[in-house]
């Protein structure tokens, strides 16, 4: 199986769909108890806009509290800081993320290239469900508490390893240029991927999978390895 780059105007509908659940409790994250699932995705709904709106350090809770249409106290029956909302959310949209590292026998057998692909297809494929205040779930995680932005790194540590052994797994097997960087090249694919969100809109001509195919051939030809290459 080798990653082949599809035809302008095909191929729009191949990605994988990996649907994402709301929100929900983490351990470690809050609520305290008896909580009520629905109104808990609800209060972290309106806190990522929030975050996302005011900055996180200029949130209060009485403005998560006034977008929900309760009282300030009552936030306090599922939390006890406003760190406890970043950190859910965080949470949430790391393993969110994790997901889309899960392989199929064929994929986690393929090469690099194919791999690759791969991977950018399934992230692409949950961007639709993604909130537009999913960057505040990379950014602010240096607001969080050591313990906690420990876990949450750890998780985003995960990722970035999985993309990096499929670019070291390229230039050893000999289909990415020798002269690439893993490291490098892994921060750029995500900080590409991570940055749609920030201007893609979907009413537009181009579907989350269209934009997914840019990226796939933008970063694999870019990675590939020249004839004549040494290495």
């Amino acid at each position: 199986m080798v990653w082949r780059p599809e035809p302008s105007g095909q191929g729009r509908q191949s990605a994988v769909v990996v649907q994402q659940d709301p929100p929900q409790p983490v351990a470690g994250s809050v609520p305290k108890s008896g909580v009520n699932a629905e109104r808990w995705s609800e209060i972290l709904d309106a806190a990522g806009h929030i975050f996302n709106e005011k900055g996180y350090q200029a949130a209060r809770i009485e403005d998560i509290a006034a977008r929900i249409g309760i009282l300030r106290g009552s936030l306090y029956y599922y939390i006890d800081s406003k760190e406890d909302l970043l950190y859910a959310l965080s949470v949430a949209g790391h393993t969110s993320g994790l997901s889309t590292i899960d392989e199929d026998e064929a994929t986690r057998s393929a090469d690099a290239p194919t791999r690759l692909a791969a991977f950018i297809d399934r992230w692409m494929a949950i961007m639709p469900n993604h909130p537009e205040y999913s960057p505040v779930t990379e950014r602010d995680v240096r607001f969080l508490g050591e313990e906690r932005r420990a876990t949450v790194m750890e998780m985003r540590v995960d990722m970035h390893g999985y993309v990096r052994r499929i670019f070291e797994q390229g230039i050893a097997e000999g289909d990415f240029d020798p002269s690439i960087d893993p490291g490098v090249a892994t921060n750029s694919l995500f900080e590409l991927i991570n940055s749609t969100i920030r201007w893609f809109r979907p009413s537009g001509r181009l579907s989350h999978a269209d934009v997914g195919e840019y990226y796939k051939n933008l970063l694999l030809h870019g990675v590939l390895r020249r004839p004549g290459a040494r290495g």
